[in-house]
């Protein structure tokens, strides 16, 4: 049943929309009539084909040096964070280095009987 009410539906849009395709040419809205060429726009002379391919080469190339711009920043930037980030691991390290020496030597000291250099107990 629902099979043959969508087959209907579809069949009578398509023959509404064949009934508009093959309207009458009377019953179609006329086309303006063209203006005078004296109120016509003077014509904009459109450029050679070797004119348009200048103008498309020198934007490419326009586009290009701003992307090798751009890409020689964001090199910069990258180099600049592995220096950054290089010079922290060397600081945190050296700072590592110097609290393991120290507890190394208060350790000594505690157990060679220096209790001021021994862990206070929490």
């Amino acid at each position: 049943m629902t099979t043959t009410r969508t087959a209907f539906a579809l069949l009578s849009a398509l023959s509404c929309l064949a009934l508009a395709a093959t309207a009458p040419a009377d019953a179609r809205p006329r086309k303006k009539s063209p203006t005078p060429a004296a109120a016509t726009p003077a014509a904009v002379p459109t450029p050679s084909a070797e004119e348009q391919r200048a103008a498309a080469n020198a934007e490419q190339a326009k586009a290009a040096q701003a992307q090798a711009q751009t890409n020689a920043a964001n090199q910069q930037a990258y180099q600049d964070a592995v220096k950054a980030r290089d010079e922290q691991i060397a600081r945190e390290k050296a700072e590592y280095e110097a609290a393991m020496a120290k507890w190394k030597a208060d350790t000594a000291a505690c157990q060679a009987g220096d209790v001021s250099k021994c862990a206070k107990p929490n």
